[in-house]
C-alpha cells in the first residue's frame, strides 16, 4: 500500500469510528423509544438512516466491498422504514444491532489490513425482513380539507408522515404563518422546533397568493395530538391562522396493534449455556473503545507545538554559533555564561515542548463515559431493576491510550454493581429505599493522577458471606479471623466469586482479578469500601499518561531505580537498627502506625553486604490504592521526568518491574512498578 492510499485508509478509519460511535447512540435511543412507545421520532430515524448512508459513501471511495454492500443493504431497509413500506419491530432492531457491530468489527479489520468477516448470513436476513414483511390492508381514512394542488406538492416522505399521523390519532391542521423578509428563516426554524416539541411538522409549503403583498407567508401541516385552542395559544405569538383539516364528522381511526413480546440482542437473556463472563465483558470493553489512535487536536495546541519547535530551532542556531566561536580562548569566560544562558532557556523551552505533546494526547474522558452510560442502561433494562445512572466529571482528561484501556475494566465493575449491588425495586422497598436504585460514575484529578469512583447505593458487600465462600474454596481455614479488609481483598482473588446464580449481566464464577491486572498493567491500583445495606464504591487511580512520568531516582546496592513519583507520598531517613519484626516480617513505627517494609534487593535478589545497625538508610512511602508500604533504599538521587520504555518478555512479566527509562549519559535503569512490588504485603491503610 503507498503512502497517499495508507493515509486514507486511517482517514477512513477515523471517519468511520465516529459515525458508528453516533450510530451506537442513536440505536439505542431509538430502542427505548420504541420500546416503550412502540415508535422512535421520524428525525432520529432519519438519522440513523443518513449515517448508514455516509458510512456507505465513505467505504465505496476505497473499494471497501463488504463494508458498501453491508451499509447499503441496511440503507435501504432503513429507507423502506422511514417511508413507511416495512413496519418497525423488535425483528429490525436486531438485525440493525448485528448489522452495526458487523461494520465496527470489518472497520477493525480494515486497519488490520483487510475484510474478513463473512457477512453473507446477515445479508441474507436484511433480505428476508424486507421481503418478508406482511402487506396489511391499509385502514379507512379519514377525509382531509387539502386542495389537490397541495397534495401534489407532498413528497413520498411526507406523505408517509401524513398517513403514519392520522393512523396513531392525530389531529392534522394547517397552520398559517408570515414573516418579514429580514428574518423569516430565524424564526421559521424557532417556530419549527417549538412544534415539534408537542407534535410534527409534516410539511412547510410557501403560500402563492396575490393579495399577500408584505412579507413571506409559509403554510405548515401538522400533525399533533394537542386540541385547537391549545395550538393556537402556541403559535399566538407569530399571529398564525390555525385550520382543523380533519373534515367534521370525520375522526382519525384508533391504532391498535396486538404487541408481540419478542427478544433482541439490546433486551434479550441468553437462554443457552452462558460463555464465561471475560469473554463477555472483552467483547462489550472492544464495542466501546476506540478503533483509531488519531487524536482529535484542538489546532490552538498545535500553534503552540509548532511556537515552541520555532524557538528551539533559534537556539540552536545559536548553539551553532557558540560552538564555532569557541576556538577563540580569550573570549573563553563570556562565551561559557552565554552558553549556560541558553541551555537554560532550551530546558525551560524543552520542558514546555514536552507538555504540550502530553496536552495533545489528552482526550476528555466524555469520550468513553457517553458509550458506557449506555451500556449500563441495557444492563440495568436485562437485569429487571430501575437504576439511575449518573456521571460526573467527563471533562476530566488523560491519555488517550491509557483511556481505551479503561473501558473493559469499568464495564466489568458495572456489571458487579447492577447485579450483585443494587436489589430488585422489592427488596429496596422492604428496606425502606427508594424503588429507584442509584449507580454514580464520577472522575477528577488528583496531583498526578485521575481517579474514576463507580458507587452503588445497593446493599453492600456481605463480609460473612465472603468468609464463608473463601472456607468452601480452602482459601482461608475455619479458624482464621477475617478483617474487613481481608474480605475485600479476598474478591480480587482469581475465580473468587459469591454469585449465588448465574446471569446474563455477571457472576458467571469470574472475580475482579481482571479488573486488578489490567489496572495494575496501567501502572494504577483500585481499591474498594463498602457498606452493608448503604452501598459499595470501587475507585481506580491511574496517571494520567504514560508517555512522560516525574520519578524519584533511587540508588540502592550500587544501582539506581525510578520510582513514579505518582505513588510517593513521602520519604525519611532512618537507621537500620529501627526497623523491627512483626510475625517474622519487617515493619517500621510510622506516627503510631506500622508500616510493612520491602527491599529492592530482596524482591530482584540482588546480592550485598549485611547492613549494620547504625547504617543509615532512606525510606521512600509508595501507596497501593489507599495503602501504604515502606520501600527501604540506600539514598535519593533526585526528581527527573522519565520517558517508560518497554523492557524484553524475560523481564516483562517480573513482578516490581515497569519497564526501562533512561537518565543520561546513556545510562538506562528500571522503573519500579510500586503496585505489583507491593502486591506481596500486608499493606497499612492510607
Amino acid at each position: 500500500m503507498d503512502r497517499p492510499q495508507e493515509k486514507a485508509v486511517k482517514d477512513f478509519i477515523a471517519e468511520a469510528e465516529e459515525i458508528l460511535e453516533s450510530l451506537s447512540d442513536d440505536v439505542e435511543v431509538a430502542y427505548e423509544q420504541f420500546e416503550s412507545l412502540k415508535k422512535i421520532k421520524p428525525d432520529l430515524l432519519n438519522k440513523i438512516f443518513r449515517e448508514m448512508h455516509s458510512l456507505k459513501g465513505l467505504a465505496s471511495m476505497l473499494q471497501l466491498d463488504k463494508i458498501t454492500t453491508l451499509s447499503h443493504d441496511m440503507e435501504s431497509l432503513l429507507d423502506k422504514a422511514r417511508m413507511g413500506k416495512v413496519k418497525l419491530s423488535p425483528e429490525i432492531f436486531s438485525v440493525l444491532d448485528e448489522t452495526r457491530k458487523a461494520l465496527r468489527q470489518l472497520v477493525v479489520e480494515v486497519s488490520q489490513g483487510g475484510e474478513k468477516l463473512d457477512t453473507s448470513l446477515l445479508l441474507e436476513k436484511i433480505s428476508n425482513v424486507i421481503e418478508g414483511e406482511n402487506k396489511k390492508q391499509e385502514p379507512s381514512k379519514p377525509k382531509l380539507k387539502l386542495s389537490e394542488e397541495t397534495l401534489k406538492s407532498l413528497t413520498e416522505y411526507e406523505e408517509h408522515r401524513l398517513k403514519e399521523n392520522i393512523e396513531e390519532g392525530n389531529k392534522i391542521y394547517s397552520i398559517q404563518v408570515g414573516f418579514s423578509f429580514v428574518d423569516f428563516d430565524v424564526r421559521l426554524k424557532s417556530l419549527t422546533e417549538i412544534l415539534n416539541n408537542s407534535g410534527e411538522v409534516i410539511s412547510t409549503l410557501p403560500v402563492i397568493d396575490p393579495d399577500i403583498t408584505e412579507g413571506i407567508h409559509f403554510k405548515l401541516i401538522y400533525g399533533t395530538n394537542l386540541d385547537e385552542n391549545s395550538l393556537k395559544m402556541l403559535v399566538q405569538g407569530e399571529n398564525g391562522i390555525v385550520e382543523n383539516l380533519l373534515e367534521t364528522g370525520t375522526s382519525a381511526p384508533s391504532k391498535k396493534e396486538k404487541v408481540v413480546e419478542e427478544k433482541t440482542p439490546l433486551s434479550r437473556e441468553i437462554e443457552e449455556e452462558p460463555a464465561k463472563e471475560e469473554e463477555s465483558v472483552t467483547e462489550e470493553g472492544e464495542d466501546i473503545k476506540g478503533i483509531s489512535n488519531n487524536v482529535k487536536v484542538d489546532i490552538e495546541k498545535l500553534d503552540e507545538v509548532m511556537g515552541l519547535v520555532g524557538e528551539l530551532g533559534l537556539i540552536k542556531t545559536s548553539f551553532e554559533k557558540i560552538s564555532s566561536l569557541l576556538l577563540d580562548v580569550s573570549e573563553l569566560h563570556d562565551l561559557w555564561r552565554d552558553l549556560q544562558k541558553n541551555i537554560r532557556s532550551m530546558e525551560k523551552k524543552l520542558d514546555e515542548l514536552q507538555r504540550s505533546i502530553i496536552d495533545i494526547r489528552m482526550v476528555p474522558i466524555s469520550q468513553i463515559f457517553t458509550r458506557i452510560n449506555r451500556t449500563a442502561r441495557r444492563l440495568a433494562r436485562q437485569s429487571g431493576k430501575e437504576i439511575s445512572i449518573q456521571m460526573y466529571g467527563g471533562e476530566t482528561e488523560l491519555d488517550k491510550r491509557i483511556m481505551d484501556e479503561l473501558v473493559t475494566p469499568l464495564i466489568h465493575i458495572i456489571r458487579n454493581s447492577i447485579d450483585h449491588g443494587i436489589e430488585s425495586a422489592k427488596e429496596r422497598f422492604k428496606y425502606g429505599k427508594s424503588p429507584e436504585g442509584l449507580l454514580v460514575i464520577s472522575a477528577y484529578h488528583r496531583g498526578n493522577a485521575i481517579v474514576i469512583e463507580v458507587t452503588d447505593d445497593g446493599k453492600g458487600i456481605d463480609y460473612e458471606k465472603i468468609r464463608e465462600v473463601a472456607i468452601k474454596k480452602g482459601i482461608v481455614g475455619e479458624k482464621d479471623t477475617l478483617s474487613e479488609q481481608d474480605c475485600l481483598d479476598l474478591i480480587f482473588q482469581p475465580g473468587f466469586s459469591s454469585a449465588e446464580k448465574v446471569t446474563e449481566v455477571s457472576g458467571r464464577g469470574v472475580g475482579l482479578d481482571i479488573v486488578k491486572n489490567t489496572i495494575e498493567k496501567m501502572k494504577g491500583s483500585i481499591s474498594v469500601w463498602s457498606e452493608k445495606g448503604k452501598g459499595t464504591t470501587f475507585q481506580l487511580v491511574l496517571p494520567i499518561t504514560l508517555a512522560i512520568i516525574q520519578s524519584l531516582i533511587v540508588k540502592c546496592a550500587g544501582q539506581n531505580y525510578a520510582i513514579p513519583i505518582s505513588s510517593v507520598i513521602e520519604s525519611f531517613r532512618i537507621k537500620e537498627g529501627d526497623i523491627e519484626f512483626v510475625n517474622k516480617k519487617e515493619v517500621y513505627n510510622l506516627r503510631g502506625t506500622t508500616l510493612p517494609i520491602v527491599r529492592l534487593e530482596d524482591r530482584f535478589k540482588i546480592k550485598r553486604d549485611k547492613q549494620k545497625e547504625n547504617d543509615s538508610l532512606f525510606v521512600v512511602v509508595a501507596k497501593k490504592g489507599e495503602k501504604l508500604a515502606g520501600i527501604v533504599v540506600d539514598d535519593l538521587v533526585g526528581e527527573q521526568e522519565t520517558v517508560i520504555h518497554p523492557i524484553g518478555k524475560k523481564l516483562g512479566n517480573l513482578p516490581g518491574v515497569a519497564g526501562a527509562t533512561e537518565i543520561g549519559e546513556n545510562q538506562v535503569i528500571l522503573v519500579i512498578d510500586t503496585a505489583s512490588l507491593l502486591s506481596p504485603l500486608e499493606v497499612s491503610r492510607v
